[in-house]
């Protein structure tokens, strides 16, 4: 490994072995969240302390606000748990050496902060979506590099001074958000606080006329269905491609549980133009059934955003719910299905 990333490393890992001293996670909740916007790539990342009920031990970066929104989305509920590896992040956890892959072993070895007497070594991971988790490389590590000891100094205060993160519990749209300044000819790191309302996601709708405009023409009923999409419990590894969760895209009739139609697809060449594309799936799903369902259920904000000028065109009512029975159903089983073969 190049001497400068090596030395990288070693930041990185002396800042963890003060974090894991400090244990933030004895006393901070996973969603009391505060900002660290980078010097070197302008990115801010939302820190969220992991490990209150004493499962695991780690920091997650989200980076961004839409990924923000992700966060939030998931802690209330909102999104299918598999959804963590559809959002932006980066994550530093503490884990027993035995299960360190090798590639982070050796780089642990090799930066020479932790030994075989610690018995947690810090695992270090970026989240691409619908990638498999890697590791950090060029200005990712960089900014891992950055905000482990400004999310220190935060924590630290923090255990004294939990108004430091939530000056007003009413206010769910302010965070703390640490980045660097020039004071008096010196760079150096202050804190404000900033309204962040997370912008959703937008993707374009790529569903054709010709499709949108044969599913008009069928016949309709009165049944309900639900649609939705999952990612996949194992990864795909293919020549010439990174390793991947593949994701399946379910309809299902809410009443009886009947899976209607499924695809298989991959998040590729990346995870929005696969999200793009799923609109279009499910229309042709709906078109296999040779009628036009009264209600179209959803779960998911974005697939419901893109969904709903074709069903309004088709006379299609689409209906965002908070739960999808039937689809939880239906994806359990494929799953199921899938770790037999």
């Amino acid at each position: 490994m190049a001497i400068d990333r090596i030395e990288k490393w070693r930041e990185i890992h002396r800042a963890a072995a003060e974090l894991y001293r400090l244990a933030p996670w004895e006393y901070l909740e996973e969603n009391e969240i505060f900002g660290i916007r980078t010097s070197i790539t302008g990115r801010t990342y939302f820190i969220s302390v992991m490990g209150s009920l004493g499962q695991v031990l780690a920091i997650s970066a989200y980076e961004g606000s839409s990924a923000l929104m992700g966060f939030w989305e998931l802690h209330e509920g909102q999104a299918d748990p598999g959804k963590v590896l559809a959002i932006p992040h980066m994550m530093l956890s503490f884990d027993d050496k035995k299960y360190v892959d090798k590639t982070q072993k050796d780089i642990i070895k090799e930066s020479g902060v932790f030994s075989a007497s610690h018995k947690k070594w810090p695992v270090v991971t970026r989240v691409i979506p619908g990638l498999f988790p890697k590791i950090p490389e060029g200005d990712y590590l960089d900014d891992m590099a950055e905000i482990l000891p400004q999310i220190i100094d935060v924590c630290k205060r923090a255990e004294d001074d939990i108004d430091l993160i939530l000056p007003d519990i009413n206010d769910d749209e302010t965070y703390l958000i640490r980045q660097k300044t020039k004071s008096k000819g010196k760079v150096v790191w202050r804190e404000s606080y900033e309204k962040v309302v997370p912008e959703p996601e937008i993707y374009k709708i790529t569903i054709p006329h010709e499709d949108i405009e044969s599913l008009r023409f069928l016949r309709r009923n009165q049944s309900v269905y639900q649609a939705d999409y999952r990612m996949m419990p194992a990864t795909v590894k293919e020549k010439g491609q990174p390793e991947y969760f593949p994701f399946t895209v379910l309809l299902t009739e809410k009443k009886s549980g009947y899976i209607a139609g499924f695809e298989t697809i991959p998040p590729l060449p990346d995870y929005r133009t696969m999200v793009e594309n799923i609109p279009q799936i499910i229309v042709s799903l709906i078109k296999k059934l040779k009628y036009r369902p009264m209600v179209i259920e959803v779960k998911d904000h974005a697939l419901y955003e893109m969904l709903k000028p074709a069903m309004g065109r088709c006379a299609i009512n689409i209906v965002l719910s908070p739960s999808l029975a039937s689809v939880d159903e239906a994806f359990e089983s494929l799953s199921q299905s899938m770790k037999r073969k």
